[in-house]
């Protein structure tokens, strides 16, 4: 008689245990939730870049080559402050045309607009170097490179 009361408490016991959560699982979906806040996106990192420096005109630009697909994507992500995009565009077509001046131009204007003046004095100069027979880039190139030095406090 005795293990009758104690298995017959313990089927109560359980039952009650089953109803209260039950009971909890329907409380806890009629439960009023604000409204979600929308947090906005962090603006985008800015650079102070001198508005002298810019892309090189629509007469410099290397329209044709095995790169130039790529070279036009980059100078669009550039254009939209997407550097780093820009510049992993912009290594890729000099793995396929690594004597194009212009990518190596556009190259370290992108570095210059990171903030990284002295990678962009280097690929400045690389730049010239390949660039003797195109005077309007060359005069374009030794803009960015004189501000280049400047801005990393070279002379």
């Amino acid at each position: 008689m005795h293990d009758s009361r104690i298995i017959a408490a313990a089927g109560r016991c359980h039952r009650f245990a089953i109803c209260l959560c039950m009971v909890l699982l329907l409380l806890n979906g009629c439960a009023a939730v604000g409204p979600k806040r929308r947090v906005p996106p962090p603006p985008p990192p800015t650079a102070t870049v001198p508005p002298a420096v810019s892309l090189p005109p629509v007469e410099y630009k290397a329209v044709t080559g095995p790169a130039a697909g790529i070279y036009a994507e980059a100078e669009e992500a550039l254009r939209a402050g997407r550097y780093s995009q820009a510049e992993m565009l912009l290594e890729r077509a000099l793995r396929i045309e690594p004597q194009n001046p212009h990518y190596w131009y556009t190259l370290g204007m992108t570095k210059y607009r990171q903030g990284q003046y002295p990678q962009a004095v280097q690929l400045c100069l690389k730049a010239e170097s390949l660039a003797a027979s195109q005077p309007g880039l060359l005069a374009r190139n030794r803009e960015l490179l004189i501000q280049a030095k400047e801005a990393s406090g070279e002379q």
